[in-house]
């Protein structure tokens, strides 16, 4: 990733992509209850890791490291891996599994890679000692000491956690109806 341009198109796109994928996985999908109930499961454990994230972070104003950022640096990021598992195993598709380890590494792991370039830049010594202390997306069990801001629903808020609890909703509500028309026609 070292094209700039690149870079910049990879970030920038990375939200249209993760919206296009689950729908192509919404359109193909045989989702049965117990697929629907395990991708729900993951659904809320990876919303709740953003919610958690995004009321942790002052973004580009100081190092987050408390919270989830005390155990692994891209929660954010985290919680979209689960995320999409959830819709993977939702859909009821095998190919879903290739297609989205691809997707989220080529948008995700440069976009990662992206804002850690800029995170040294703009928060210097402590970032990278912070770096070398907290991995980048398997979280560590102990949690990583540092002073920070606590959880703030107004963060949260500030953050546009709001637009990531929409989506997946209604991703989730539309495999329950593909659910429902697939069940419909099984009947039949």
């Amino acid at each position: 990733m070292s094209d700039v341009p690149l870079k910049r198109w990879v970030v920038r796109k990375r939200t249209m992509f993760s919206l296009l994928v689950p729908l192509v996985f919404v359109i193909f999908a045989r989702p049965t209850a117990t697929l629907l109930a395990t991708g729900v499961a993951l659904v809320v454990i990876g919303e709740l890791i953003r919610v958690w994230a995004a009321g942790c972070i002052s973004k580009n104003a100081e190092l987050a490291c408390k919270g989830p950022f005390a155990h692994v640096r891209n929660p954010l990021y985290l919680g979209s891996l689960f995320i999409g598992a959830a819709y993977c195993v939702m859909s009821g598709l095998w190919w879903s599994v290739p297609v989205s380890v691809v997707m989220y590494w080529f948008f995700y792991w440069g976009t990662i890679v992206n804002e850690e370039e800029h995170l040294r830049g703009v928060l210097g010594d402590a970032y990278l000692t912070y770096c070398q202390a907290v991995p980048r997306l398997l979280p560590r069990l102990s949690p990583y000491q540092w002073d920070g801001q606590p959880f703030s629903w107004e963060r949260v808020w500030y953050n546009r956690e709001y637009q990531s609890i929409i989506g997946v909703a209604l991703f989730t509500a539309a495999f329950f109806i593909k659910w429902l028309l697939v069940l419909q026609h099984v009947v039949r």
